[in-house]
């Protein structure tokens, strides 16, 4: 018996289901294991299955960022950070702060673009967080974490360059600051 496409097989199927099946009629299963020969050519796929990788396609590296601000001051302890490209970056932010007038967030931006994504924020102050979700030059950022309190976020690493990350709070940005190296 000569063996078929699991396509091919699912078409005699539904035509089977379709037309219906007499009594008279003489039914033979069709083997569907071995190498497949028909007589008609497969239907080719328009497109790759969503679920299958592609042979030169690496997997998304993921990187874990701890940074934390010191003491009762506007400063993170790390000033900079690296990540590669396309990388998926999971960054908490601990503020070590015990006063209340010290809260902070993190804020990843395109360069040259601090003194705006700040402006913006401090128009709309601390019940947004400091920060203007609309910016488009705002690439991440971390809600605002009070004193004593560790917030996060998760995003997809931009492509190769040097971007700041700055405290949007009330005058942070000028004094608390780093630069995130994104290798290729």
């Amino acid at each position: 018996m000569r063996s078929f496409p699991l396509a091919l097989l699912a078409v005699l199927v539904t035509t089977t289901a379709t037309v219906g099946c007499g009594k008279d009629r003489d039914v033979h299963p069709i083997e569907t294991t071995g190498s497949a020969t028909a007589a008609a050519p497969a239907p080719t796929p328009s497109a790759a299955p969503a679920s299958a990788p592609s042979a030169s396609a690496k997997p998304v590296e993921h990187v874990e960022l701890a940074l934390q601000s010191v003491a009762n001051t506007m400063a993170y302890d790390k000033t900079k950070l690296t990540v590669p490209a396309g990388a998926e970056v999971h960054l908490t932010l601990k503020n070590n702060s015990t006063m209340a007038t010290l809260p902070h967030n993190w804020v990843l931006v395109k360069p040259g673009t601090e003194a705006s994504v700040a402006a913006a924020g401090l128009k709309l102050g601390e019940p947004a967080g400091y920060f203007d979700v609309t910016d488009k030059d705002a690439l991440a950022h971390t809600p605002l974490a009070k004193p004593g309190t560790t917030v996060e976020v998760t995003f997809t690493a931009p492509p190769p360059g040097n971007y700041p990350y700055i405290c949007t709070v009330v005058g942070h940005y000028v004094m608390m600051k780093g630069v995130l190296t994104v290798t290729p």
